[in-house]
Protein backbone atom coordinates (compact mmCIF):
# COMPACT_ATOMS: atom_id res chain seq x y z
CA UNK A 1 0.00 0.00 0.00
CA UNK A 2 2.03 3.35 -1.00
CA UNK A 3 0.55 7.11 -1.40
CA UNK A 4 2.55 9.78 -2.15
CA UNK A 5 2.20 13.61 -3.42
CA UNK A 6 4.36 14.97 -6.16
CA UNK A 7 5.48 17.94 -8.48
CA UNK A 8 5.96 15.40 -11.02
CA UNK A 9 3.46 13.63 -13.77
CA UNK A 10 1.85 10.78 -12.68
CA UNK A 11 2.75 7.34 -14.36
CA UNK A 12 -0.80 5.59 -14.77
CA UNK A 13 1.04 2.07 -15.77
CA UNK A 14 3.62 2.22 -12.34
CA UNK A 15 0.56 2.53 -10.30
CA UNK A 16 -0.70 -0.28 -12.23
CA UNK A 17 1.71 -2.17 -11.84
CA UNK A 18 2.66 -1.16 -8.26
CA UNK A 19 -0.75 -3.20 -7.40
CA UNK A 20 -0.44 -6.18 -9.26
CA UNK A 21 -1.27 -9.64 -7.44
CA UNK A 22 -1.56 -12.90 -8.25
CA UNK A 23 -4.38 -13.32 -6.18
CA UNK A 24 -6.45 -10.51 -7.88
CA UNK A 25 -9.38 -10.91 -9.90
CA UNK A 26 -9.43 -7.18 -10.35
CA UNK A 27 -6.80 -4.23 -10.89
CA UNK A 28 -8.90 -0.99 -11.34
CA UNK A 29 -7.06 1.94 -11.88
CA UNK A 30 -9.05 5.66 -11.95
CA UNK A 31 -7.07 8.81 -13.23
CA UNK A 32 -8.91 11.98 -12.05
CA UNK A 33 -7.63 14.69 -14.81
CA UNK A 34 -8.40 18.20 -15.48
CA UNK A 35 -11.10 18.92 -17.68
CA UNK A 36 -12.07 22.14 -19.54
CA UNK A 37 -14.72 23.26 -17.12
CA UNK A 38 -16.37 22.99 -13.49
CA UNK A 39 -19.60 24.16 -11.99
CA UNK A 40 -20.91 27.32 -13.55
CA UNK A 41 -16.54 27.87 -15.46
CA UNK A 42 -15.62 27.07 -18.94
CA UNK A 43 -12.89 27.69 -20.39
CA UNK A 44 -9.98 26.23 -18.11
CA UNK A 45 -6.63 24.89 -18.65
CA UNK A 46 -4.89 23.98 -15.58
CA UNK A 47 -4.83 23.25 -11.90
CA UNK A 48 -2.99 24.34 -9.64
CA UNK A 49 -2.86 22.37 -6.19
CA UNK A 50 -1.38 23.10 -2.67
CA UNK A 51 -0.98 20.24 -0.08
CA UNK A 52 -0.44 20.49 3.69
CA UNK A 53 2.63 18.17 4.47
CA UNK A 54 2.89 15.87 5.94
CA UNK A 55 -0.92 16.46 7.20
CA UNK A 56 -1.67 15.13 3.45
CA UNK A 57 0.04 12.60 3.78
CA UNK A 58 -0.84 10.93 7.39
CA UNK A 59 -4.27 11.58 6.49
CA UNK A 60 -4.21 9.70 2.91
CA UNK A 61 -1.99 6.70 4.68
CA UNK A 62 -5.08 6.49 7.11
CA UNK A 63 -7.69 6.44 4.53
CA UNK A 64 -5.94 3.77 3.26
CA UNK A 65 -5.51 1.13 6.09
CA UNK A 66 -9.16 2.30 6.95
CA UNK A 67 -11.01 1.46 3.72
CA UNK A 68 -8.20 -2.32 3.28
CA UNK A 69 -9.84 -3.09 6.99
CA UNK A 70 -13.71 -2.07 5.79
CA UNK A 71 -13.41 -3.63 2.14
CA UNK A 72 -11.22 -6.36 1.10
CA UNK A 73 -8.50 -5.61 -1.25
CA UNK A 74 -5.34 -6.77 -2.12
CA UNK A 75 -2.80 -3.46 -2.70
CA UNK A 76 -3.67 0.19 -2.90
CA UNK A 77 -1.48 2.76 -4.88
CA UNK A 78 -2.24 6.38 -4.73
CA UNK A 79 -0.28 9.10 -6.66
CA UNK A 80 -1.56 13.27 -6.45
CA UNK A 81 -0.34 15.99 -8.20
CA UNK A 82 1.04 19.24 -5.74
CA UNK A 83 1.33 22.43 -7.88
CA UNK A 84 -0.03 23.25 -12.05
CA UNK A 85 -1.63 20.60 -14.20
CA UNK A 86 -2.32 20.96 -17.02
CA UNK A 87 -5.36 20.12 -19.33
CA UNK A 88 -6.11 16.53 -19.73
CA UNK A 89 -3.27 15.73 -17.29
CA UNK A 90 -3.88 13.24 -14.13
CA UNK A 91 -4.12 15.17 -10.99
CA UNK A 92 -5.02 12.01 -9.07
CA UNK A 93 -4.45 8.27 -9.39
CA UNK A 94 -5.73 5.30 -7.20
CA UNK A 95 -4.54 1.63 -8.38
CA UNK A 96 -6.58 -0.77 -6.30
CA UNK A 97 -6.39 -4.66 -6.81
CA UNK A 98 -9.19 -7.03 -5.28
CA UNK A 99 -9.85 -10.56 -5.73
CA UNK A 100 -13.67 -9.55 -6.91
CA UNK A 101 -14.39 -6.74 -9.07
CA UNK A 102 -17.01 -4.97 -6.50
CA UNK A 103 -14.28 -4.33 -4.24
CA UNK A 104 -11.95 -2.96 -6.23
CA UNK A 105 -14.66 -0.19 -7.47
CA UNK A 106 -16.13 0.73 -3.87
CA UNK A 107 -12.51 0.61 -2.66
CA UNK A 108 -12.14 3.14 -5.14
CA UNK A 109 -14.55 5.20 -4.60
CA UNK A 110 -14.26 5.55 -0.98
CA UNK A 111 -10.90 6.28 -1.55
CA UNK A 112 -11.18 9.18 -4.16
CA UNK A 113 -14.80 10.30 -1.76
CA UNK A 114 -12.68 10.73 1.49
CA UNK A 115 -9.47 12.31 -0.06
CA UNK A 116 -11.74 14.77 -1.91
CA UNK A 117 -13.62 15.64 1.74
CA UNK A 118 -10.93 15.24 4.20
CA UNK A 119 -7.56 15.66 2.88
CA UNK A 120 -6.03 19.14 3.05
CA UNK A 121 -5.56 19.60 -0.90
CA UNK A 122 -6.80 23.23 -2.03
CA UNK A 123 -7.30 23.95 -5.96
CA UNK A 124 -7.26 26.72 -7.83
CA UNK A 125 -8.18 26.76 -11.33
CA UNK A 126 -6.67 28.50 -14.10
CA UNK A 127 -8.51 30.38 -16.94
CA UNK A 128 -7.60 30.70 -20.62
CA UNK A 129 -7.61 34.15 -19.98
CA UNK A 130 -5.01 34.21 -17.46
CA UNK A 131 -7.26 34.84 -14.23
CA UNK A 132 -7.66 31.62 -11.64
CA UNK A 133 -9.88 31.14 -8.93
CA UNK A 134 -9.69 28.73 -5.95
CA UNK A 135 -12.23 25.66 -6.20
CA UNK A 136 -15.36 25.58 -3.76
CA UNK A 137 -14.56 22.29 -3.14
CA UNK A 138 -16.33 18.69 -3.82
CA UNK A 139 -19.73 19.47 -5.21
CA UNK A 140 -20.14 15.65 -5.57
CA UNK A 141 -22.02 14.74 -2.46
CA UNK A 142 -24.20 18.30 -2.23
Amino acid sequence: MESFFTDSPLDHETLRRSVEDDAAGAVLVFDGTVRNHSEGHTGIVALEYEVKLPMADKLVARILEEVRTEIPVLKIAVGHRMGRVSLREPTVIIAVSAAHRDEAYRASRKIIDRIKHEAPIWKREIFADGTSEWSLGCTACK
